[in-house]
């Protein structure tokens, strides 16, 4: 499974996406009036990776497993 990192390109928001099986991420979307580019994609191969991932973000203020088309 994959996760994706967008940064915003006109503040230090950031934020993680949901999983998905395959690497077909926008890599630019506008989210809250805001635009947003891919940073990385990373390869999560364990749900123990992924809560790591997750409670990091959460120490960190950043938004995580949003939804993005």
């Amino acid at each position: 499974m994959f996760i994706g990192m967008y940064k915003s390109v006109n503040s230090p928001k950031e934020f993680f996406t949901e999983e998905r099986d395959t690497l077909d991420f926008p890599t630019q979307i506008t989210r809250d009036s805001e635009r947003f580019m891919l940073h990385k994609t990373m390869q999560v191969s364990s749900k123990t990776q992924l809560s790591r991932i997750i409670a990091s973000a959460k120490n960190n203020g950043i938004e995580y497993n949003i939804k993005v088309d």
